[in-house]
Order: C-alpha cells, then structure tokens, then sequence
C-alpha cells in the first residue's frame, strides 16, 4: 500500500511540473508572436532619440516625470509579460491587469519600489523586473535680457551648460535682418556664464559655468529639472587680472568673490608670482580711484569690486633661461644656453664643436627676430612721403633698408667672419653657418650663362671666357653682386671676387626688344 502512495505522490509532483513548464513554453510562444515585437520597436524608439549622457543615472537623485519610458518583466507560474510604460502627463503609469501607480517627481529608485510594490500586491508569488528605457524631455523658461529668451527642450540629464550652449547656437543660426554691414558694430551684448540663476520651487540657484570649467564641482553647473525658469543675464561688470597668474585677462564680476577666489579663477599663481605684492586699483567714484598693495596670505578677507584691476607682480629673472638657436655646418646644431652681452659667438661656435668640413667659414649670419620686429620709424617716416619729393638721402635709406634685414649680420669674408668671433650675442639670436658651395654665377649678356667652379687668383676676364665671352647685346657695364651683403657694385681691376658672388652684364634693353618681337612675329 505504501508502495501505491508513493508512486501516486511522484507522479502528481511529475505532473505539477509538466503543467509548469507546458504554461511557460505557452507564454513564450505568445511573447516571441507579439511582445518582443514590441521590444525591437521600442528599441528603435530608442536609437532614433538616444541621448548623449556623461555618467549613468543616479537612481537617487534622478526625478521621474512625464514621458519617460519603463521596461516591466513579470514572471508568473503560468505567464510571463513584458510591457512598456509610458508616464503620463499627469504623472502616472498604468499596467494592465494591476492598475494606476502616481511616479510624479520621485526618484528612480522610489519609482521603481512604487511599482514593483503594486504588482506585487496583484501577483505575490511573480518575480518583478524594471527599468528606465526611455529618458523623456520636457521643456524650462529661460528669462533675461536676451534676443532670444522663451522655452527650451532639454532632458533630466542636461545641465545648465548644455542649455546656454544651445542658446547660442540659436543666436549664431538666426539670419540677420541688417543688410548694413555697419549694422556688425551693434553686435548683440555677450551672455553671462557666471551669473546665471536657476528658480526652483521658490528657491535661486546660482550657477557660475566658468568656475565649473576651472573646479569641476558640479554644483556651479546643476542639472535642470522640470519647471525651472533660468535666468540668463548680459555680460555686465569685468574684474582685469594680469601679471603672476596662468591665465590673466578679463573675467565677469560677481558679487562676494574673494581676492584668493578670484586668483584661483585665473589659474593661481606662476612660480615666479610675488605673493606679497598685488596691486589693486578701484574705482571709489564713476571716475576716481586708487590703488592699494596687499598680500595673498590676506587675499581671503578682500572683496573683489566690479572693475577692478589687478597686478600680480613677478619676478622676470625668475628662473630664465637665455638662449641662441646654432643651426647649419657646425657639428652639433641646436639651441644653447648663454650668457647675454658675455657669451661670444666664438665661444658660442665652440659650444657646437665648431665647424664642419663642409662650411663656409667666410661667411657667418646672425639673425635676431626680436629686434627685426622693432618699428623702424625711419623707414616708415620716409614710405609716406611721395616718391617725387623724397631727399636723395632719404631714397637712399629705403635702398639700404631693402637691402638689409633689421637687426641682421652677414660676414662677406674670411677675415669679417674672424673679427665676428669677439662680437657678444644676445637673447634669441640666431646664428647660421652657410654650406660651401664653391661657385660663383655668371648672368646677363654672355654666351653660356649660369653657375661656375670658384676658383681663387682667377679674373673677371678669365671668368668670361669660361662663359663663352660676352654677345652681341652686352652693355659695356659689367656689376658683381657680392655674396654676403647683396650689394651691387660695378667691376674694376682692383675688383676681388670671391665664393657665392654674381658677376652680371646688363643687355641692351632695345635690342631684346626687338629679339622679342621678332620671335613673336
């Protein structure tokens, strides 16, 4: 008899299982003929309005509110569902079979107790899975003196930068009315950044995006929740701050900043700031002032104004480094270290290990883009005088300045370049040691013109023949252009050429006139 009853309770217990697993196979079949239809569509919701997010959400601290979407598995003995909910402009949520659940400004975890509470008290023994799908958008009251103020679409997600970002892309994309391109000088006045205002359940929240971008607390740049009305403000007031921070310039005012507040915004202090003197000038009526010097160790107990500006000095030989840039045919090329009005260029040409094999040791430039970009007032005094009545001195000047760059030394020869040796350099020079090519050109009316062997003790006429002697349309002028100052000087016995010179003939203008024409023709 025992035997009977139990081979009946296995067979019951055998048959409770199979009923089981019958209902879940059933339910699948119903889920994969129409719920996870519903999923991909969902999905591609999903995709089509995916947002951008810098963390996951804070289930704590995220609000829900309408139009934001959840996913809901219920697992059931004998069913499994799967819905999607959508709150509803009043707030709530409504699953089939349980009811209405209100999830109107809870939190994401309140929300998601809410509900799985509810269906919980509908169907005890189900097993409950949510999450937020979808983030919704809503939209805030932006207020101010702006051209273009009213409401905007933002997320849970979005922070107050995100909504001053998209204010201005709004001012860049609007087409401008003014046909008058005079019409540019009344730009429209720059937005503040750092004295915005959140309003929020009868509260303000002040929002400061500048100081958010130097700290990264999230409290000066807040996320937006639904129904709050942003106050964005012109850019108004300026504090100037210069000298021993990292980053002077002008910033916007606000009220209450303290000094040391104020130099953290500005980057702090560089390493050679002087701590114990920074030199405030204010304004005590709309055009009086005065200054005052105080120190960083009591820069907590001062008051930024409005339109303050500030000094930080520093100290200019605070580690400082003075430099010359060796480049060309010298064995180690680089940037040296050196002592300005002491160190020489032969002590420099030694620091590199001194010439190679292939320099030209007569020739030596020295370049100093410092003091090339020192105004020549001369030369720009005689440009605005009309060519026509201009000195003969003062043409001659503009030919000389045309011929050499500011703050420029060449040596033309062996003995120049050695008497260069005892001349001190100065911060930022530049010293270049040319190649030898050992050539020289010959130009103008000869018969085979173009680059020749330099060869020492050789004469201008010697050089001619190498050239083919001179044509037909030679002038009887005969110039050479001297390497080293680019200065044209007419030929003569006593005339010494040496390497990288141009011996040039002037033709007969006429005559190629006429070549010219009649090659034409």
């Amino acid at each position: 008899m025992n035997k009977i009853f139990l081979l009946i309770g296995v067979s019951a217990s055998l048959f409770a299982q199979t009923l089981d697993i019958n209902a879940l196979r059933m339910a699948q079949s119903r889920i994969s003929s129409s719920g996870y239809t519903n999923a991909t569509s969902v999905n591609d919701r999903q995709e089509q309005t995916r947002i951008k997010m810098e963390k996951p959400i804070n289930p704590e601290q995220y609000l829900v509110g309408p139009g934001d979407q959840f996913r809901v598995n219920i697992i059931s003995s004998d069913d499994i569902s799967i819905y999607t909910l959508i709150v509803s402009p009043s707030g709530d949520v409504l699953i089939t079979n349980v009811g209405i659940v209100h999830v109107n400004n809870l939190t994401l975890a309140d929300a998601k107790s809410s509900i799985i509470s509810t269906i919980l008290g509908a169907n005890p023994t189900a097993k409950v899975y949510i999450l937020l799908s979808e983030i919704r958008e809503f939209k805030v009251k932006v207020i101010g003196h702006l051209k273009n103020p009213g409401f905007y679409t933002v997320t849970p997600v979005s922070r107050v930068s995100d909504l001053h970002e998209k204010i201005l892309l709004k001012l860049n994309s609007e087409p401008s009315n003014d046909s008058d391109t005079d019409s540019k000088e009344y730009l429209y006045p720059e937005m503040s950044r750092r004295n915005i205002e959140i309003f929020r359940n009868g509260k303000s929240i002040p929002v400061d995006l500048v100081k958010f971008g130097s700290t990264g607390i999230d409290s000066n740049n807040p996320f937006l929740q639904q129904g709050d009305v942003v106050r964005v403000p012109l850019k108004e007031h300026l504090v100037r701050i210069f000298g021993g921070v990292k980053i002077p310039g002008d910033y916007e005012f606000i009220d209450g900043e303290s000094l040391s507040q104020f130099v953290d915004l500005a980057g702090g202090l560089r390493p050679d700031a002087d701590p114990n003197k920074v030199e405030i000038t204010r304004f005590i009526s709309s055009k009086e002032k005065f200054t005052f010097i105080t120190t960083m160790s009591q820069a907590d107990t001062i008051l930024i104004s409005s339109e303050d500006h500030i000094m930080v000095r520093y100290d200019q030989e605070y580690k400082r480094q003075n430099i010359a840039y060796i480049t060309g045919e010298v064995k180690y090329p680089g940037v040296y270290a050196i002592e300005p009005g002491k160190t020489t260029i032969g002590e420099a040409l030694q620091k590199v290990g001194g010439f190679t094999t292939r320099a030209d040791q007569s020739k030596i430039i020295i370049n100093n883009q410092s003091i090339a970009e020192i105004p020549d007032r001369e030369n720009t005094r005689i440009l605005l005088i009309p060519d026509e009545i201009r000195s003969s001195e003062e043409k001659a000047y503009i030919k000389a300045r045309m011929l050499t760059k500011k703050g420029t030394i060449e040596s033309s020869s062996l003995e120049q370049a050695k008497s260069l040796m005892s001349l001190p350099i100065v911060n930022e020079d530049q010293i270049v040691i040319l190649e030898n090519f050992n050539y020289i050109e010959i130009l103008g009316g000869v018969l085979k013109p173009g680059r020749y062997q330099y060869t020492t003790n050789i004469s201008f006429n010697e050089y001619l023949e190498l050239a083919g002697g001179i044509t037909k349309t030679a002038t009887r002028k005969k110039f050479i252009i001297k390497a080293g100052t680019g200065q044209r000087l007419p030929i003569n016995k006593m005339t010494q050429i040496e390497n990288g010179d141009t011996i040039f003939i002037p033709e007969k203008m006429e005559y190629n006139k006429w070549i010219i024409l009649r090659e034409t023709l």
